[in-house]
């Protein structure tokens, strides 16, 4: 028998620092000026689009309470409910989905920490190290040491992930707030006097190279809005805590529910305070002129900082960005040991270290394959991990959404023992699901089509499709393996009844090793 048991080490506070570290960082500081190159049109639309992400950010929320009622908690996350709402099959076929879509956002990450740290020497007037960073050799190696770096820090337990996510926290707070005051208390005319003396290039000839003049609604709608929900798909990680959280249920409901609140009002003032100081023009016509060092919110707001907050706040930034290993690699890690826990993988694969209680191949797997995204993020830049992502979430709320229909029939004793206040409500439960398989299809539908210029092989829809291809293979085996412990009826029986309970029930390990 293998040691495959979880350290139950983490608090509230650490529970919500999780979700909320993995939903501010990149999203906050990159994206949400970065899409005016990815969105030509979106223009000042981005803060009201902050809002309405929020506001389906939020649906998913009562979701995830309605199934935490129901004792669905577990390291897994969004497997452990749809393997016992839905089917186990399709759990892990979108599971594993969306673990390859976080790991384009893990090569994301290890593309863009660099571009900040390079903004950050370049404001303390270290022009050697700033290019190199910059540079694809610059980012490759530097990518590849924070990845590992943050590796072993999980390999060393969830206890210190956890207190070092809680102090970045605090820290993301602090910087965003710095961010908001200095965008609320500038005007346009201030920003571009400012960039001008900063960066000797004419206003005019910045706002003459931005290929798009006017806003478009439906640009913002159609393919801004997807892509800036980048930003909330950090929720999630929160529900990864479930393992390894003292009081799961408890801490799981009110840590959603606090991280979507403070993340939606964090978000949309600091789109507001950025577009307020910055004409949206400005950051396509920049980019356009290839001066993409300032194009982030914080090498834009530097301009009107004094010189050695500038230089702190886009070191701050960087960390910001860095941090945000910790939450990814528990979510990646979490559900590799889900499958493993459950027999639909080698249960190696669940097994944890003697001493530090970590899943320590799981994490192994996931550094590996995030640097392989890491050079594939060089080639495409950050939107490639961006739309892999928020396309590979958006088939887990898909089913999500069917797993409240289904719910009450595939598993009725864990339905009826539900002590959601949405439980008393059939018709709501319903609808809810109806909802959030519309918008996943909407964004799905979306990302799929914002791509379909590029070659095939690099398309999301089409590498997603090759991923869930390797995930009902893996799944049949699994299949067969069940078969192979007796005859087919009883193993399908043992089988259906490990996933229509809560994932902390004894199990006998039908599919173990």
């Amino acid at each position: 028998m293998t040691n495959n048991s979880l350290n139950r080490a983490l608090g509230p506070l650490a529970v919500i620092a999780f979700g909320l570290t993995n939903e501010i960082a990149a999203g906050l500081f990159f994206v949400s000026t970065q899409i005016q190159q990815s969105s030509p049109g979106v223009g000042n639309l981005v803060p009201l689009l902050m809002i309405v992400g929020g506001i389906i950010t939020f649906l998913t929320v009562v979701v995830y309470r309605f199934f935490f009622g129901a004792g669905l908690v577990g390291a897994g996350g969004e497997y452990v409910i749809i393997s016992r709402s839905l089917s186990p099959g399709i759990a892990f076929v979108v599971t594993f989905l969306a673990w390859f879509g976080f790991t384009g956002a893990l090569g994301t990450l290890a593309y863009s920490a660099p571009k900040f740290l390079s903004t950050a020497f370049l404001s303390l007037g270290a022009t050697g190290l700033g290019n190199f960073l910059a540079s694809n050799v610059g980012i490759l190696i530097v990518g590849v040491v924070i990845l590992w770096v943050f590796w072993a820090v999980h390999v060393f337990g969830v206890k210190l992930a956890g207190t070092l996510t809680t102090i970045a926290m605090f820290l993301v707070f602090a910087v965003a707030l710095v961010m908001i005051f200095t965008g609320f208390s500038t005007n346009h005319a201030a920003f571009d006097a400012a960039m001008a003396q900063r960066t000797h290039l004419s206003v005019a000839s910045v706002l003459a190279a931005s290929p798009v003049k006017h806003v478009s609604v439906s640009t913002a709608f159609a393919t801004a809005l997807p892509t800036l929900f980048f930003g909330y798909l950090g929720l999630s990680t929160a529900t990864q805590t479930g393992g390894e959280a003292k009081n799961p249920t408890k801490s799981l409901a009110k840590g959603v529910l606090i991280t979507v609140t403070v993340v939606g009002v964090l978000y949309t003032l600091f789109a507001w305070a950025v577009y307020h100081a910055v004409p949206w023009q400005v950051i396509s016509g920049l980019a356009a002129m290839k001066q993409t060092s300032y194009t982030t919110s914080s090498g834009l707001l530097q301009f009107v900082m004094p010189s050695w907050l500038a230089s702190l706040i886009n070191l701050c930034v960087a960390l910001i960005v860095a941090k945000t290993f910790l939450p990814i690699f528990l979510a990646q890690s979490r559900w590799v040991y889900a499958w493993g826990d459950d027999g639909l993988i080698p249960r190696m694969f669940s097994k944890t270290h003697a001493r530090y209680k970590t899943p320590v191949l799981a994490l192994t797997l996931s550094a590996l394959f995030g640097t392989a995204s890491l050079i594939e993020s060089i080639k495409l830049g950050f939107v490639f991990g961006v739309n892999i992502r928020v396309l590979s979430v958006m088939l887990v709320f898909f089913f999500m959404g069917l797993g409240l229909i289904t719910f009450p029939k595939h598993a009725p004793q864990l339905y009826n023992v539900n002590t959601s206040w949405m439980r008393r409500s059939r018709f709501l439960q319903v609808l809810l699901g109806v909802v959030l398989m519309l918008v996943s299809i909407w964004f799905s539908v979306s990302i799929t089509m914002s791509s379909a210029s590029s070659p095939l092989y690099l398309q999301p829809a089409f590498q997603s499709a090759i991923v869930v291809l390797i995930a009902i293979v893996i799944y049949r085996l699994y299949l067969a393996k069940i078969r192979s412990h007796g005859t087919s009826s009883e193993s399908f029986l043992l089988a259906r009844e490990r996933f229509t309970r809560p994932p902390s029930a004894d199990e006998d390990g039908i599919a173990a090793d």
